[in-house]
């Protein structure tokens, strides 16, 4: 899982980096760099997840782009062709928000796992 959460981790940077010439970049930007961090941490420090700390900042970043995808989602999708979806900015805005959303959820369950430094304390005792 540590290749897949990295992997991850560079594709929302490169969203993140991909937003450079947009006028409300820096804005998009911090909402690809969430998921890039929480990523980060899953591919690199999992642990960090099982803190209580960790585990109130993942909750207020799935919270808060939860509501980003509920006031970003497109409302004319049902509407608008699909060869044309590209063309529309809130569409493609919707989209980008509610990736970040599904690639933050996917570092749920290291919340949930027991440490294992709390193991080998536990072990050593």
């Amino acid at each position: 899982m540590t290749i897949v959460y990295a992997l991850l981790m560079v594709v929302m940077l490169v969203f993140a980096g991909l937003q450079y010439n947009d006028d409300d970049g820096i804005y998009w930007a911090i909402i690809y760099l969430v998921p890039a961090m929480a990523l980060g941490l899953a591919a690199f420090v999992p642990h960090r997840f099982t803190t209580l700390l960790g585990r109130i900042l993942l909750f207020c970043a799935i919270v808060i782009l939860a509501f980003g995808v509920y006031v970003y989602w497109p409302s004319g999708l049902d509407t608008t062709p699909v060869s044309q979806w590209w063309g529309k900015e809130s569409i493609v805005e919707g989209f980008g928000v509610a990736i970040a959303y599904l690639f933050t959820c996917i570092t749920i369950p290291l919340a949930f796992r027991t440490s294992t430094r709390r193991l080998r304390k536990k072990g050593n005792g």
